[in-house]
Order: structure tokens, then C-alpha cells, then sequence
């Protein structure tokens, strides 16, 4: 037999992934058997020889092959035969110990309100931490672990389910059921202090502007003032000619 091509190879990648073993690759199908197609892509490129393959690789699968194995609707992507996919099965009796890895912005939030899902329908958590930091590391390169504690979970109400090997979701998970590294303290803020007024050095004085002085009354020509006088006197003179 001649060696595969890398187009045949890719086409079997997406078959066994996704109609297979999903679980393998830490990806939870939907009920239609949907993924993600972002999570599925960066599941395959974490696969030795892949890390190269783009959407534009899927996108020629589905154009040249007649009957490609994978199919696609908006944003999600999923096996056209899905006959051997691990069904999904309630675990009434989870491990002990379950692993779920976060974005570190996120920890604060989850500490106050719990692990709710975010980023698929439901949250994903893996039996070993390889597999958590494996997922967890798709969303942050540095993300933060913690360990649920399914046992004391369950016993509270949470309803598990086992999808594949080795992965566990459950709708929402409680804080008082896993456990993490302490909040990192946020450094204080200095308060503002006002800086003291100093007091004038010896032999220096402050400029204060002075208000302008108002312009003085221009004082009339003298001889206006003697015309008025002697108008006056006339007057006083010569009543009957005013």
C-alpha cells in the first residue's frame, strides 16, 4: 500500500475525533453530536504534526471530497457517522476527586459564585489533571486549578454525567465543593496626602498683584472755569437778559 496522503490522513484525524473518540481529545458533544468548531481545531493542533491546521484545511475537506466524513452548521462541526460516539451516562457515584481548570481573571468570581459554564453548555471536568490542564490551557496559557470534591458534591444535589472516558459535567458546581489557591492580595493604594505648605525662606517676600488704580477725573481748562464764573456773576448781576 502506498503511503496516505496528508488530505486522507487529516480525513480520518476528523472521523476518529469526532465520531470516536471525542472524549480522547477532551471534547463533550452536544446532544446533535456538535462541537465547537474552535475547540475542535485547537484539539487537533495539540495532536503531534498537526499544530499547522486552520479552518481553511476543513474547508477543503468539505470541497473535495464527495462525501467528506465531517460536517458543519455556523460555528460548530461534528462526525456525519456518530453511530460510535461513547453515549452519555448519569454518575450518580462520581470519583472521589475531580479536576477542572480556569481562566485566572475568572478565580475571584468562581471563589464568590461557583463553576458555571462559560464557554460550552455545560461544565467540563476531567479525572486527571493532565486532561484539566490540557483543556484549561485553550483558554489561558496560565490558568488556575482546582480539585472538586464530586463525592461531597453529589451527596448535595449535583447531578454528574460521565461523557467518554475520564470526563465528567455536571450544570453548575458550588463553593463549598472544590477547592483552589488563595486569591492573590491586591496591593494597597497609598492614600493621598496633601503635601504642607512650607513658609516663606528668610529675605524673600510673595508677589501679590496690586489692583490698578481707577483713572483720575481730567480737571476742566481754567478758562472754562473763569467762563462759567462770569456767566454766573452775570446772572446774579443781570437777571432779566437770562
Amino acid at each position: 500500500m502506498g503511503k496516505q496522503r496528508p488530505a486522507e490522513q487529516f480525513a480520518k484525524l476528523c472521523e476518529y475525533i469526532l465520531g470516536r473518540r471525542p472524549d480522547e481529545f477532551g471534547l463533550v458533544p452536544d446532544e446533535s453530536g456538535f462541537v465547537k468548531l474552535k475547540e475542535f481545531l485547537k484539539a487537533v493542533c495539540e495532536s503531534d504534526g498537526w499544530g499547522h491546521v486552520k479552518q481553511s484545511h476543513i474547508d477543503e475537506l468539505l470541497l473535495v471530497r464527495q462525501n467528506p466524513p465531517i460536517e458543519i452548521a455556523d460555528n460548530l462541526i461534528r462526525a456525519r457517522d456518530r453511530s460510535h460516539l461513547p453515549r452519555r451516562e448519569d454518575c450518580p457515584k462520581p470519583p472521589k476527586l475531580l479536576y477542572i481548570c480556569i481562566k485566572k481573571k475568572s478565580y475571584p468570581t468562581v471563589r464568590e459564585r461557583g463553576i458555571q459554564p462559560t464557554y460550552q453548555p455545560e461544565v467540563v471536568c476531567a479525572d486527571s489533571v493532565e486532561m484539566a490542564e490540557r483543556i484549561g490551557k485553550r483558554r489561558d496559557n496560565h490558568p488556575i486549578r482546582l480539585i472538586i470534591h464530586a463525592t461531597h458534591a453529589a451527596e448535595r444535589g449535583v447531578r454528574f454525567s460521565q461523557a467518554g472516558e475520564g470526563l465528567y459535567t455536571t450544570d453548575y458546581i458550588p463553593p463549598e465543593s472544590f477547592t483552589g489557591p488563595p486569591l492573590p492580595k491586591e496591593p494597597e493604594k497609598p492614600a493621598k496626602t496633601e503635601e504642607p505648605k512650607k513658609p516663606p525662606q528668610p529675605g524673600t517676600f510673595l508677589l501679590t498683584p496690586e489692583k490698578p488704580n481707577p483713572k483720575p477725573k481730567k480737571s476742566k481748562p481754567k478758562w472754562k472755569k473763569d467762563k462759567k464764573r462770569t456767566r454766573k456773576d452775570r446772572k446774579q448781576l443781570w437777571p432779566d437778559e437770562y
